[in-house]
């Protein structure tokens, strides 16, 4: 009983024998290149433009009959939706870096790349950022998450990064 005690150990033991790969190995490289923005643009650069087509929605949020749909790293779309038959897209909320929000007591959070904004909308027609909590949020991590295998250099000092674009011939 004893000897099936010790080779069950043993055996239980064994993966913690085996060599790992890591050390000298290269990181794998991402297929994306960063999009940069100066930490100035990225402060003004929430703004309300007219409906455009929705080329890649993202998560999708309803609040009263309105729908308001992500799209990824580059903002948000208002949709009225008072007549499900006819939904009329009425506005697009311009946030670089978005990828989620949420939407509570007329205020919409998004996040703007490493910032969390707090946006009024009191109406639809006019928005107002009305807080910006400045890097509470990690940097924006490629599509395919290889995160640590980016490289910054040769990009301004300021740079923050507000979305990703697949490099040509990948």
């Amino acid at each position: 009983m004893r000897k099936q005690a010790k080779n069950l150990l043993l055996l239980l033991l064994l993966p913690l024998l085996c060599s790992c790969p890591g050390g000298d190995e290269p990181m794998p490289e991402t297929a994306y290149s960063p999009i940069l923005m100066s930490r100035q643009q990225l402060e003004t650069s929430i703004l309300r433009k007219e409906p455009r087509t929705i080329a890649n929605p993202g998560k999708i949020y309803r609040y009263g009959h309105y729908i308001l749909i992500n799209e990824p790293y580059k903002g948000v779309h208002i949709i009225n939706n008072q007549n499900p038959k006819a939904p009329v897209n009425i506005a697009f909320i311009q946030v670089p870096g978005c990828v989620d929000m949420a939407l509570k007591d007329n205020v919409l959070y998004v996040d703007n790349a490493v910032d969390l904004v707090a946006i009024k909308l009191s109406d639809f027609n006019s928005i107002e950022v009305a807080k910006r909590v400045r890097g509470a949020l990690p940097p924006l991590l490629p599509p395919d998450n290889l995160g640590v295998a980016y490289s910054m250099a040769g990009a301004p000092e300021d740079a923050v990064i507000v979305g990703w674009e697949l490099r040509k011939g990948e």
